[in-house]
């Protein structure tokens, strides 16, 4: 099929879902308040600017600032919900999930910025005040800088302190369909807490196995000793649940020279991830691994009952000017982990994460299913 023809089969695929069909699913741990920032190239006056158009111009600027100095303008665009697991979770309450979000949503309170989301979840658990990010935005890209010692107060103990001792925590589990823990590059205590729940919480909790989602988000400032470890967690957690790794461009090249291997060779884009996500998923054991790129995305997964081992990839739905790209991946991600615990085929929950994604950064609004829907529908008709 061509590229219409998929997104219109992904589009019925969607609608088939049933209304009623809104699965359980908990997503942590992080949590961080966002301001989304121009950094100014020109002030033309006290209300209007023209902003650094490229990294690569800010890079310029600030090399030829070397052995002198250099003042940068950064203007707040917006100021908003932050963190890979609020976003996410945020994004699956609006294709009707029903979501458990765990994460630093505020201290004795539950923090503004998290309010809307406190709102549409199930539930909600705080470990505490939030972190925060400036995201500088540019038509190349974005430069994330981040405040991380809220970060330091994730760690099992609190969870489990949080969740109301084990048997708590293990409630938090046990009905969940689906699981996502993300963000394990700025969580130093996520390895940690895998294994906990892999120990403690998880052996003898369900006859099933959940669909367990992992973003790491950007590992390259991690040790590779770190990462080694975060594997071996993986593969604690893959006894009990189906681990679905979901990766990045640049986070798949670094977990494959992790590995030993490199980046394959091969045109299009897509065929090389598919093929680099068969590599990954195959040398950890997991059940799953994904990974999206700027304009396409590609998935492996393992044998399952009548389920044949296999991988696939997509062209996706790029845009040269979109009006946010802070959470375009994690939206991705919500709309391709929906897919799954709809049962929906892996070709047609790229898409969908594609659709999510792509409705999000046209728009900056966390897309319903009937708006995933639509925008599949426009795309198939060209």
């Amino acid at each position: 099929m061509n590229h219409a023809e998929i997104c219109r089969a992904a589009a019925t695929s969607l609608k088939s879902v049933p209304a009623a069909l809104r699965p359980d699913v908990m997503v942590g741990f992080d949590g961080f308040v966002d301001y989304i920032m121009d950094v100014v190239a020109k002030r033309d006056d006290a209300t209007s600017y023209r902003s650094i158009p490229t990294i690569a111009d800010l890079g310029k600027r600030i090399s030829d600032a070397a052995g002198k100095s250099a003042n940068l303008e950064l203007v707040i665009k917006q100021s908003k919900i932050g963190g890979n697991g609020p976003i996410m979770a945020n994004a699956m309450c609006s294709l009707d999930c029903h979501v458990t979000s765990v994460g630093l949503l505020g201290g004795e309170t539950i923090d503004p910025v998290f309010a809307p989301l406190a709102s549409r979840a199930r539930k909600v658990v705080s470990l505490g005040p939030p972190a925060s990010t400036d995201a500088l935005e540019f038509t190349d890209g974005k430069i994330m800088l981040n405040r991380l010692l809220p970060m330091d107060a994730i760690t099992y103990d609190r969870f489990v302190a949080k969740a109301g001792g084990i048997a708590g925590a293990k409630d938090l589990f046990r009905s969940a369909k689906g699981i996502a823990t993300v963000n394990w590059t700025m969580t130093m205590g996520l390895t940690d807490i895998w294994r906990g729940i892999a120990k403690d919480i998880l052996p003898g909790l369900r006859p099933d196995r959940p669909l367990w989602f992992i973003d790491l988000a950007d590992p390259a400032k991690r040790t590779v000793v770190d990462i080694q470890a975060a594997m071996a967690a993986m593969a604690e957690l893959q006894k009990h649940a189906d681990v679905v790794l979901g990766l990045n461009e640049a986070e798949c090249r670094q977990m494959l020279a992790v590995l030993g291997e490199k980046w394959p060779p091969i045109e299009p884009e897509w065929e090389a991830a598919r093929s680099a996500c068969a590599i990954i998923r195959s040398r950890l054991g997991l059940s799953w691994t994904m990974c999206h790129l700027v304009k396409s995305a590609a998935v492996a997964w393992s044998a399952l009952g009548a389920r044949a081992e296999g991988s696939v990839g997509v062209d996706g739905f790029f845009d040269p000017k979109p009006v946010i790209t802070t959470g375009a991946g994690d939206h991705f991600n919500a709309g391709f982990f929906s897919a799954l615990l709809a049962g929906i085929a892996p070709e047609h929950g790229l898409l969908i994460g594609g659709a999510t994604s792509g409705f999000y950064v046209r728009t900056a609004v966390s897309p319903s299913r009937a708006q995933v829907i639509e925008f599949l529908e426009g795309r198939a008709r060209g």
